[in-house]
């Protein structure tokens, strides 16, 4: 993760405890409050049972990309989607995220995300993009889309009353798909990649008093494997407040990176992209 992500990823999770030691004060809560649940208890990401979350990213995206010519690894040009083709680097962005719990220690947390994205940029190199090549200071129109959609089940092996921890897998769905194009000569190349991902899970929750609590969960994978290469992580961290039983409000950090290079004549190329910003969100939950 680079240094500035790491810093401010520091800095929030500063932020969220030390909002956190005030919320406990003022809400006057304690470890040793013995409440009736009928009369105070407004439930926490500890009790719920279904949530949907819906969270607003104005991320920061890097991409980095080379489409070989076909048959052809490492035949094409290793390019920055932002400096090359004139993709936005910042790109505000929307999440769903869907948990199910089962029974008393098992979740499952599906969540899909997809960002859209166009550039008009004039070359300042020649560029070998599939089975195209546009030619220093032509105008390269183009575009890239990114979906992914992925299912995870946690099982809590660490469960106390105001705090759990749960480890599991997931399984992503990923697709992805790029286009180049130089109008002025009606040049124009497109790929298009979809697949399946796994990754290791780790999610943490912490109720730091009757209405605030702290989320969070990491999931990473890498591999090498044929001519294949790839890894896919995903951090996420956020402080909320339960505004009423049924509904809570909050703010975080999220980064994700994945990255994935194949050298096999079949389906030569390179994609990377780091997707990474703070996070508003509101949650719906029973």
């Amino acid at each position: 993760m680079p240094r500035a992500t790491r810093s401010a990823s520091a800095l929030l999770l500063a932020a969220c405890l030390s909002a956190a030691g005030l919320a406990a004060a003022a809400d006057g809560y304690s470890s040793n409050d013995a409440y009736l649940p009928s009369e105070r208890d407004v439930g926490s990401p500890l009790t719920d049972r279904l949530a949907l979350r819906m969270s607003y990213i104005p991320a920061t995206v890097h991409t980095t990309l080379r489409v070989d010519p076909t048959g052809v690894p490492l035949g094409g040009t290793t390019l920055s989607g932002e400096r090359d083709f004139g993709l936005a680097s910042s790109n505000p962005d929307g999440r769903v995220e869907l948990m199910v719990r089962m029974g008393e220690r098992n979740r499952l947390r599906v969540d899909y995300l997809q960002l859209d994205r166009s550039g008009d940029a004039l070359l300042s190199r020649t560029i070998v993009f599939g089975n195209q090549t546009f030619l220093a200071n032509e105008e390269v129109v183009s575009s890239l889309d990114w979906k992914t959609m992925g299912f995870t089940y946690t099982y809590a092996f660490l469960q106390r009353r105001r705090f759990e921890v749960g480890a599991g897998l997931g399984l992503h769905l990923i697709e992805a798909d790029a286009i180049g194009s130089v109008p002025a000569r009606f040049q124009s190349h497109e790929t298009s990649e979809a697949g399946a991902f796994p990754t290791i899970a780790l999610d943490t929750m912490w109720r730091i008093s009757r209405r605030f609590a702290f989320t969070g969960r990491g999931q990473y994978f890498g591999t090498t494997v044929h001519g294949f290469t790839g890894s896919l992580g995903d951090y996420h961290g956020d402080f909320q407040y339960r505004w009423r039983s049924a509904f809570a409000v909050g703010v975080g950090y999220s980064y994700t990176r994945a990255s994935f290079e194949s050298v096999t004549h079949g389906t030569p190329g390179r994609f990377t992209l780091s997707l990474a910003g703070p996070e508003l969100f509101a949650r719906v939950s029973f």
